[in-house]
């Protein structure tokens, strides 16, 4: 089965036109057609244009991070959070694992906290500007391995999965704010981030979903 590789570069407004990120002034992003690197409705939009097509896509929350779950938010004592100073906005990892669910500080009433693990564009249609960089052919190596890999590289190499466990367009790792390492309680120490979140390749709207 033949595979496509597609780069392209985007701007991410939300439906009231609020800029919510962009590759622009960064590396485009790249994304192995049919392996879910980067959201449905976004990929579906992006199947057969041709370099240099610039186009406003708009992407439906249902094929973008979904619909807000409440069953997602809950409650916990604020003692088993592994840092002191807490913050509405603060991202948890809710395990060690870096591939663990990510949660938002979404309160702090008194002693307790509220945890929300929806993905922070959960419930939110999303427009995209995109222009269409290149295409090319996908390499065995790639197709087998189920991601893009740099030039010159044929070993797989973990990380390099556009769609993650935290929220972006992508794969590449920015994060808005500090991670902390370390901790015990619900949220395992698995990471903290002050007022921000972490994404993949893309930045906070093309791809990582958790």
């Amino acid at each position: 089965m033949s595979r496509s590789v597609v780069s392209f570069h985007y701007t991410l407004r939300n439906h009231q036109g609020e800029l919510l990120d962009s590759s622009i002034g960064g590396e485009p992003i790249q994304y192995l057609e049919g392996v879910g690197q980067i959201i449905d409705g976004l990929e579906e939009a992006l199947t057969g244009l041709a370099v240099g097509t610039k186009r406003v896509i708009m992407v439906a929350a249902e094929k973008a991070y979904g619909n807000r779950d409440d069953s997602l938010v809950s409650r916990v004592p604020r003692s088993k959070l592994p840092v002191e100073k807490i913050n509405i906005g603060d991202m948890f990892q809710t395990d060690g694992d870096r591939h663990a669910s990510i949660v938002t500080v979404s309160a702090i009433e008194g002693d307790e906290v509220l945890l929300d693990g929806n993905h922070p564009l959960a419930g939110q249609d999303l427009i995209f500007d995109v222009e269409v960089l290149g295409t090319r052919a996908a390499r065995e190596d790639e197709i087998g391995h189920g991601h893009v890999h740099a030039h010159g590289e044929h070993h797989h190499h973990e990380g390099h999965g556009h769609k993650h466990e935290g929220e972006g367009c992508g794969g590449h790792g920015h994060e808005h704010g500090h991670k902390h390492e370390g901790g015990e309680g619900c949220c395992g120490g698995g990471g903290h981030q002050h007022g921000g979140h972490e994404h993949g390749q893309g930045g906070c709207g093309c791809g990582g979903k958790h």
